[in-house]
This record gives structure tokens, sequence and C-alpha cells, in this order.
């Protein structure tokens, strides 16, 4: 059963984990150090409007290495027993730095869906590229087996990046407890007053993430949903703008790499 992200995180993950990537929780309460994540989106990320971009280009050698020893560190521990502000914060600055690495790791790439899966899925988030406390882990494992699978929270949509154009946007630092709740809201409301998010043509009908329809069950259900959410967390012309139009026109999405050049 999924719950409410106020409520605490259970010791170990759904069922359908237990045996492949079930984690326990370790018995450290000590706040993760994200000071080597931190240099390195302030060294490479780049906003360029209402988008955050990474240099892939201009990392070092060094500096690679150094998100590959955060990584393993954070694999290493697994997840904190705290609050859920903490794990999630925890889950979402694996997958991110992660996901930077896959980047990284097959460098220069024009969209991370031509990085390894199959004809019938793309891209690398089947593949257990991790071991978190001892358990093989994919990217999919993380987003979809663990934190959605436990959280019954659309705007944990707003905190995974997938390299990508379209995607919402890569925090330029790391996710943090004491600020976790205000950044998450202020995540969904920069994603959905972007083009990226929701585009309105000059007759009012909005173009929208096609994040949206793929995980429709985590909007509502059904277009209604969809837009209610939206409507939520949109501001100023774009709030209204989605009222107004009361339907969808279509789903779009860029898998372009979120590459500042």
């Amino acid at each position: 059963m999924k719950h409410s992200i106020a409520r605490s995180f259970a010791v170990v993950f759904t069922a359908s984990l237990l045996s492949t990537t079930a984690i326990v929780q370790t018995a450290s309460a000590a706040p993760q150090d994200n000071a080597v994540f931190n240099d390195f989106l302030s060294t490479y990320g780049v906003q360029d409007g209402d988008i955050n971009l990474i240099r892939y280009s201009a990392v070092t050698a060094e500096d690679k290495i150094a998100l590959g020893e955060y990584i393993a560190k954070l694999s290493k521990s697994g997840p904190p027993s705290g609050s859920d502000a903490e794990i999630m914060s925890y889950w979402f600055n694996l997958y991110n730095a992660e996901t930077i690495n896959v980047i990284l790791n097959n460098y220069p790439v024009k969209s991370i869906r031509d990085i390894g899966g199959s004809f019938v899925s793309k891209g690398p988030w089947g593949e257990k590229s991790l071991t978190v406390a001892g358990k093989k882990m994919s990217l999919n494992n993380i987003e979809h087996d663990t934190v959605r699978a436990q959280y019954d929270e659309p705007r944990v949509h707003y905190a995974f990046n997938c390299a990508s154009i379209s995607c919402p946007n890569l925090k330029l630092s790391a996710w943090e407890a004491d600020t976790f709740e205000a950044d998450l809201s202020a995540a969904a409301t920069a994603y959905i007053d972007s083009d990226r998010g929701v585009a309105v043509d000059d007759r009012g009908r909005l173009t929208v993430s096609s994040i949206f329809k793929w995980y429709k069950g985590d909007f509502g259900g059904n277009e209604s949903g969809v837009l209610a959410h939206l409507e939520n967390y949109a501001t100023g012309d774009k709030k209204a703008a989605i009222a107004t139009a009361g339907k969808v026109k279509k789903y779009d999405y860029d898998w372009n790499l979120n590459e500042a050049k």
C-alpha cells in the first residue's frame, strides 16, 4: 500500500522487490555528505532560461572519478534511517548522480535513449548498474519499484532527472531534508510553468509533457486529474490558461540530451 510523503517509510520496500532489490534501512541517522555532488553541480550546471543543463564535455577526469566515488559511498551506505525527507533526498541524489555518470561513461551521446536497452525498451534504466547496501539495483528499481511504490506523491516526478531536455530540471544542488518540501513544490511549479511542462499556443490549446500521459495514474488517473494537478501548481498566466483550456490537445517529449554547449 502506498502512503503519503508525510508518513514514515517502511523498513523494507515492497514485496515485489524482496527477492531482488529489497534494501533495509541503515542504522545510522547521520546526514548524507553531499559536498562532492554540490561541487560537481555548481561547476558543471548551467541555468539557461528556465532549464538547467550540464556541461558534460567539460567534466575533468578527476571530477568524474570524484562523482563515481560519491555514488559508491551512497550506494554502500544504503538509505538512512530517518525522516521521509532524508530518505527521499538520498534516493533522488543517488538516481540523479548515477544518471549523470551513465552519460559521462557513454559521452558523447545525443540522447540517453541511445545508451543500452533493447529494441523494445530503449535506454539504460533497466540495467542494474548500482549495488545499494549489497543489493543490485537499476535506475528503474529506484524510481518505480522503490520511491513510486512506497509514496502516493506525484511530485516525485519533478525530482528525478533523466538527462533530457523535456525532463523536469536537474536540481543544481543536492536534495536536502531541511528544504525538501519547499524544493519539491518549487520544482513542480517550475516545470509546469515552463513550456517543457505545459505549452499554450495562440488559441489557448495545451501541449503537455508526456510525463503526465505515461504516469497518468499518479496524477489522478485521467485527464481531469492531470489538469487539476497542473492547475494546482501553475502560477499566473499559465494557471489561467490551464483552467480555461479544460483539456489537453496533445502530449510531447524531447529526449535530446540536457547538454550545455
